[in-house]
């Protein structure tokens, strides 16, 4: 079976990050050009800051941005036993204290990690400063901005690690993390009022303005929402709003191009083209310096949590405090803007997110080097036998093959290097052969699917797994339809002749390069309303109920007469028998008591979950933290969203 994986990370002997600071330049690097940089150079950039593994509890789904501020240098150090990670306010590659910038390289006032220097900026007092952050691959989530005082910073390394801070002990590094952290945590800067940017490039007159959110984290102090929502981040149920609906206008008609060609129309919630690797843009907010300060030279950290990954980043600049200006010297990075700005269009009722088929011969013959890149996709691909991978780019290989360091293989699901005990390297379409068709005489021609929702129940017997959003096949994959979020839209397309649907390139390809996979068996209704993804009515049902942990034979199904005895159903169902079905009853999983304990945001609101169906459509059994925690259990039942496998004895429905 080939598979797929949406987007890219990856660790080597170094491990490779997706995030840096771009303003002020970075003390790694990074700056409002890196955007033109390759993908190697980029990661190279951003390794200084990540911290790979992030949770909280065990549970993966339990993300930094959960908890904003909480996942702290002693978290980072114990959560995977024998791989110490290292959280610096400036970052260290995750690695060794003396990796960390500034404690040995990039040690100086305006030195960077790779051996130059920048002019570190002036900013005074009382004053307005824009800072800005970049990232090869969007996790979303949040960041802040932190000042420590050079002169403490360095007290920290001088008065507590020795002479080669690579020997020091672990309570001699516990010492220094707590003093650095400390120190920047007590300097979080303010947000200035006003309106967030989104900067083109390093192109200073093409922005769009965006509407910002924040959210109170660690010790009250405020953070902002990355304003880029990862790809069907709110599609499928997680927090935030669509890309449109933060936009307030653009700086000119070329930044609302770029803007659309990134992101999609307004009728594009969050599955557009770079929705999870927004490269070509920075997230620029402008925070005050606050007017207490000493006078002198500082480093400012940037911290972004993730919300989509169990990761984060850190990255320090290095600033120059100034006394107050009587006026404002700093210079407007607009100033030779002369363009007007491009007013937004109203966002429309949002429609599928229709992936693009060919209209082109769907074979790709591969690139010389012998690595193949599936058409139209982007991220990271295994090779030989998961020991490399390599990068593609809209369907293009994007540089050479890069190595796992020993011990570790590529996964496929995490997108990069993991311990090999953690990784089952499967084959994927990358090291299949590419077979051409026989007799390819013209080019094969797609329909596209409708976008516009099925309002009625469908005459067709076409079913759409829950939660799945994509293309299915139909009739020998002869055919295929759309789904999205379990819902169908529209109906059956054809695919031309002499091909088939290829549910793994979810377009239709030759004939002799599918493999038709029939759904086999039959099946019958769950409880409620919890099919199987294959099922389409009892007239091709059987003796066999769909449980939560699969389907079993000779079970009693839906409708069925099961006596009152629960030896005729598969355990852990029993026998259930209500006043609509009178003598005839169904198997279902044993009921519990379910409670309805609200989650934060209901708390700080005051809502009850009984009185909050519309936020409870969004999140009960589609969110991974409610997942979890089972918040709203009994309402999310009664919603027809219970969670998996559980069957509320209170419950109304």
């Amino acid at each position: 079976m080939k598979e797929f994986f949406t987007f890219f990370f990856a660790i080597v002997y170094t491990i490779n990050g997706h995030g840096l600071l771009s303003l002020p330049s970075s003390k790694n690097g990074g700056t409002l050009s890196t955007p033109h940089e390759s993908a190697t150079v980029h990661f190279a950039l951003g390794s200084y800051g990540i911290i790979d593994k992030a949770f909280f509890d065990n549970d993966h789904s339990k993300t930094p941005w959960t908890k904003n501020g909480h996942f702290d240098y002693e978290l980072a150090r114990d959560l995977i036993p024998s791989y110490p990670q290292t959280l610096h306010p400036c970052g260290c590659n995750a690695g060794n204290i003396a990796q960390c910038a500034g404690v040995v390289d990039a040690s100086g006032f305006g030195e960077t990690t790779l051996g130059g220097t920048v002019i570190p900026p002036d900013w005074a007092k009382g004053s307005e400063q824009e800072t800005a952050w970049n990232a090869w691959v969007n996790h979303s989530g949040g960041h802040i901005y932190m000042l420590c005082k050079k002169i403490n910073f360095d007290f920290c390394r001088d008065d507590i690690l020795p002479d080669n801070p690579a020997l020091a002990t672990q309570a001699e590094k516990d010492a220094y993390l707590q003093c650095v952290w400390d120190c920047f945590e007590s300097n979080t800067l303010e947000w200035a009022p006003g309106l967030q940017k989104l900067q083109f490039q390093d192109d200073q007159c093409t922005y769009a303005t965006m509407n910002p959110s924040t959210k109170v984290g660690k010790n009250g102090h405020v953070w902002r929402y990355t304003p880029i929502v990862d790809s069907l981040q709110v599609s499928n149920g997680g927090e935030g709003v669509c890309m449109w609906d933060s936009v307030s206008e653009f700086s000119n008609q070329e930044a609302e191009d770029e803007f659309t060609a990134s992101f999609g129309t307004t009728d594009v919630c969050d599955w557009g083209p770079d929705a999870h690797a927004p490269k070509n843009w920075h997230v620029m907010d402008k925070v005050i310096v606050p007017m207490d300060l000493e006078e002198g030279e500082y480093l400012l950290s940037w911290r972004w949590d993730s919300y989509m990954a169990d990761q984060m980043w850190t990255n320090c600049a290095d600033v120059k405090i100034i006394a107050p200006q009587t006026s404002d010297v700093t210079p407007s990075m607009q100033s030779d803007c002369t363009a007007m700005p491009s007013q937004i269009h109203v966002p429309t009722p949002l429609p599928a997110p229709v992936s693009s088929l060919p209209t082109s011969t769907p074979v790709v013959s591969p690139p010389t080097s012998g690595l193949f890149c599936p058409p139209g996709y982007t991220g990271l691909l295994p090779y030989d036998n998961c020991t490399q991978y390599f990068h593609c780019n809209t369907g293009v290989v994007d540089g050479d093959l890069e190595s796992c360091a020993a011990g570790t293989l590529f996964s496929f699901d995490l997108q990069y290097c993991d311990w090999e005990e953690n990784v089952t390297c499967e084959t994927t379409p990358t090291l299949m052969p590419i077979v051409l068709p026989s007799t390819p005489t013209t080019t094969p021609v797609t329909s596209t699917p409708t976008t516009t929702p099925v309002s009625s129940t469908p005459t067709l017997s076409l079913s759409c797994p829950s939660g799945y959003t994509g293309l299915r096949p139909y009739d020998s994959c002869t055919k295929y339809y759309h789904c999205l979020n379990g819902v169908l839209l529209g109906g059956l397309s054809d695919c031309y002749e002499g091909t088939l649907f290829d549910i793994d390139y979810q377009y239709c390809n030759w004939a002799d390069q599918v493999t038709c996979e029939t759904p086999m068996g039959c099946y019958s209704n769950n409880y409620r309303d919890c099919n199987h993804p294959d099922f389409q009515s009892e007239n091709n049902s059987c003796n066999t109920i769909w449980l939560p942990d699969g389907g079993r034979n000779s079970c009693i199904p839906l409708w069925g007469e099961c006596t009152n005895q629960n030896d005729n159903c598969c355990d852990p169902a029993s026998c259930y028998v209500n006043d609509v079905v009178g003598s005839y009853a169904q198997c279902v999983p044993s009921c519990i008591e379910c409670t309805d304990e609200e989650d934060p945001i209901l708390i700080q609101y005051g809502y009850e979950c009984e009185e909050a169906d519309r936020y409870l459509v969004r999140r009960c059994n589609t969110h991974p933290v409610w997942s979890t925690e089972k918040y709203c259990q009994l309402s999310c039942y009664n919603l027809g969203l219970g969670y998996d496998g559980e069957l509320c004895c209170n419950g109304t429905t």
